[in-house]
């Protein structure tokens, strides 16, 4: 649920000399300052410097101009804002041909004082003219910073204080907090007190850079912020920025960090959330990748930042406002100024069509009642030409003529000078009207003027805007191709998935058995070993059938290193998915072979063990006692070893027969991802776990160290099955056992 805006303000510009100027501001108090929106313009028919002379901080001769120039003026500085350069380095700021300085103010020849001077302290001039009026409290810095600060303001003509006093205009501090701060709140919440300004250093940096004294609200950075911890919610928050540049990039910077996020310099699986201008940027294709792979990103515009620093909660991502591109938020923003200038231009036109009704009517009265003037002394004359005729044919009445004739000769004289004062009242409205006739004619001209840039403007914007729909259409598209090549790519992996999944079980399958194989394996090498001690009883007699045995089992060795290198082999094979119909043929062979080797082995072992009972059948000799070697029983965890050493061996020698029984009662094994332990005894087998590490970018490589006769099988079988058939042997060798351990 997007968040509710934010309530109406007022722009407080503050007392340039001992007073405030105050504004009036749109609902646009956002990050960056809206097209048109910079500055409070001046009502129609009112001068731009009208609130000044209201608080008596300018003369009174800076009279408003004329509604026609203040019509001029608001069309010009509206053109003016709205030929904001729209890239993405400069999106929100004036463009640099103005460098950054707000528009000027147009007055008529009458009102020269207030059209040189710009509509909100345009110039290095009057910033300093606005500062000497300034007395500013600059705390909760660190005393380096308030020393370069106080430098700065002092430079500026602006008187600098520790604390605040209800003397300051100003109040610097970064953070909402602390009893200066308090104390400038409960100022401003007095009815009859002065509003002090409340400030960080954000907006002094701006105006020394603008050279000019920018409004305190035209950005959320110019306002202190909480607390230095930041919004709750955000510092898990991972922000990067894409398409953006220039000076807007290291304000949306400072509002990541002051909100307590972590910035990331490049987009990377980290990131959390994008701040992203363009759909062009291959950083956003990037995000659109990561999203379509279920990572949780959220794609959002530098409004969703600021109106987190703003409300100072972290605001929900889905909202219309935050999705949207940078750039469409601009240009909504641009399409928005423009109406508004189209709807204060149409109005300023029909005060002007009003006024010249007004002036046209007068004039028709004026001249009607200039009529009736003239009707009235015609009257007259004929009255005097009747009474002219009347004396020349009443002669006798010459007295009582030439009385009424004086009479009528006093009203023809007053009739004349009214008759001249109607002249002279045309004549001055006749001037009116033609000084009236050439402000219209003027003005005209310049509403010409205007429409021709507006509809320049226009053209321009629907350029603009049809390039930008092209190009929203052509990432479409492309976005649209890339998730059908993403589809395509999905089927396949989902289908060499498959493959590699019934590979995996017929693996498995391959390693099971090859388990049991080993298992036997081991137990007939156990089995073996057990016979050994009784063939050496023996000795001289059986020497030749030991040799046999000996070579049987380096060969039962050598079978068991070639089952494990195939083992290995059809490990490396599943792990390479371009071989994988290769693999599973030439697994499905091994594995035939190896049942066959296998059963060889089992034929060979059953050979063997009908030898060992031939043997057995044989009487034991009497013991040498001249003989050279020593039996030794050695005693490990969970089993006894037994192997022959001669008289004189050596420590040397003996920790190596020892070394090498231990190494062969344990196996050192690694573990993959898919958590199979698999055991090392070559070199190809650590080059196979170092590579499969590789692969699936482990932290670290984790070893196992296991015991070779862990697991019991055939071959254990085997021998309780001989140990129930043979109890005097299996005595037998009981006490030849505890003859060795004595």
């Amino acid at each position: 649920m997007a968040a509710p805006p934010p309530p109406p303000v007022q722009y407080d510009y503050g007392p340039p000399v001992g007073g405030q100027a105050q504004g009036a501001a749109s609902n646009q108090d956002a990050f960056l300052p809206a097209v048109g929106e910079d500055f409070a313009y001046p009502a129609p028919g009112a001068s731009v410097m009208a609130p000044l002379v209201a608080n008596q901080q300018y003369p009174a001769a800076a009279q408003a101009p004329a509604p026609a120039a203040a019509a001029a003026a608001m069309l010009a500085a509206r053109g003016a804002a709205a030929s904001r350069d729209f890239d993405a380095g400069g999106i929100g700021y004036l463009s640099a041909d103005n460098q950054g300085q707000p528009p000027q103010a147009a007055a008529d020849g009458a009102a020269a004082d207030a059209g040189d001077r710009p509509e909100y302290f345009a110039g290095i001039e009057e910033m300093l003219f606005y500062f000497e009026g300034v007395t500013c409290a600059v705390v909760n810095y660190s005393p380096a910073d308030t020393s370069a600060i106080r430098n700065e303001l002092t430079m500026l003509g602006a008187k600098v204080q520790d604390h605040y006093s209800p003397e300051c205009t100003h109040l610097m501090t970064p953070y909402q907090q602390g009893a200066d701060y308090t104390a400038a709140m409960a100022e401003s919440a007095k009815p009859n007190g002065h509003k002090p300004i409340v400030v960080s250093y954000a907006w002094l940096e701006d105006c020394l850079t603008n050279r000019r004294v920018i409004p305190h609200t035209d950005k959320v950075l110019y306002r202190p912020i909480k607390d230095e911890h930041g919004v709750q919610g955000m510092e898990s928050c991972v922000i990067s920025i894409a398409g953006y540049k220039g000076p807007i990039r290291n304000d949306i910077r400072e509002l990541i960090e002051a909100s307590g996020a972590t910035f990331n310099q490049n987009f990377t699986k980290k990131t959390t959330h994008l701040i992203c201008y363009r759909a062009e940027s291959e950083i956003y294709a990037k995000a659109l990748l990561f999203k379509l792979e279920g990572q949780p990103l959220e794609i959002v515009n530098h409004m969703w930042i600021s109106d987190v620093v703003k409300t100072w909660r972290k605001l929900p991502e889905e909202a219309e406002l935050y999705r949207k591109l940078g750039v469409e938020v601009d240009f909504e923003e641009r399409l928005e100024a423009e109406k508004k200038l189209r709807m204060d231009v149409e109005a300023q036109l029909e005060e002007e069509e009003r006024a010249r009704r007004n002036l046209q009517e007068l004039l028709e009265a004026e001249e009607r009642a200039r009529q009736e003037m003239q009707e009235m002394i015609m009257g007259e004359e004929r009255t005097r030409s009747l009474l002219k005729e009347q004396l020349t044919d009443q002669g006798q009445n010459t007295e009582a003529l030439a009385q009424q004739f004086l009479k009528s000769r006093g009203d023809i004289d007053s009739l004349q000078g009214l008759l001249q004062q109607s002249e002279a009242s045309r004549a001055k409205l006749e001037e009116t009207v033609r000084s009236m006739e050439e402000e219209r004619r003027r003005v005209s001209l310049q509403l010409e003027d205007n429409q021709r840039q507006q509809g320049m403007l226009q053209q321009q914007f629907a350029r603009s805007r049809q390039d930008l729909l092209t190009q929203l259409e052509s990432r479409l598209n492309t976005i649209e191709q890339l998730r059908a090549e993403l589809d395509a790519e999905q089927k396949t992996l989902a289908e060499t998935n498959d493959k590699l999944e019934e590979s995996r079980r017929q693996t498995r399958a391959q390693e099971e058995k090859t388990m049991t194989c080993e298992k036997q394996i081991k137990q007939l090498q156990e089995q073996i070993a057990l016979e050994g001690r009784d063939k050496m009883a023996l000795q001289k007699q059986l020497d030749a059938e030991r040799k046999s045995r000996l070579h049987i089992l380096s060969d039962f060795e050598n079978e068991r290193k070639q089952r494990e290198h195939l083992i290995r082999q059809l490990e490396a094979e599943q792990k390479l998915r371009q071989s994988l119909q290769k693999a599973v043929s030439t697994k499905e062979e091994l594995r035939l072979k190896a049942e066959e080797e296998i059963e060889r082995l089992n034929q060979g072992i059953q050979e063997m063990m009908d030898e060992i009972d031939r043997l057995r059948t044989f009487e034991p000799p009497d013991k040498d006692e001249e003989r050279t070697l020593i039996r030794v029983k050695l005693f490990l965890e969970d089993e006894v070893r037994f192997f022959e050493i001669e008289k004189d061996i050596s420590h040397e020698e003996l920790l190596l027969q020892v070394g090498k029984i231990f190494m062969e009662s344990f196996i050192l094994k690694f573990e993959d991802d898919d958590h199979h332990l698999i055991a090392l005894k070559t070199n190809d087998d650590i080059r196979l776990a170092l590579r499969t590490i590789e692969d699936a970018e482990l932290a670290f490589l984790k070893l196992v160290v296991d015991k070779a006769n862990a697991r019991r099988g055939f071959f254990s079988r085997m021998r309780r099955k001989l140990g129930g058939n043979q109890p005097e042997e299996a005595g037998e060798t009981k006490k030849d056992e505890d003859e060795d351990e004595d």
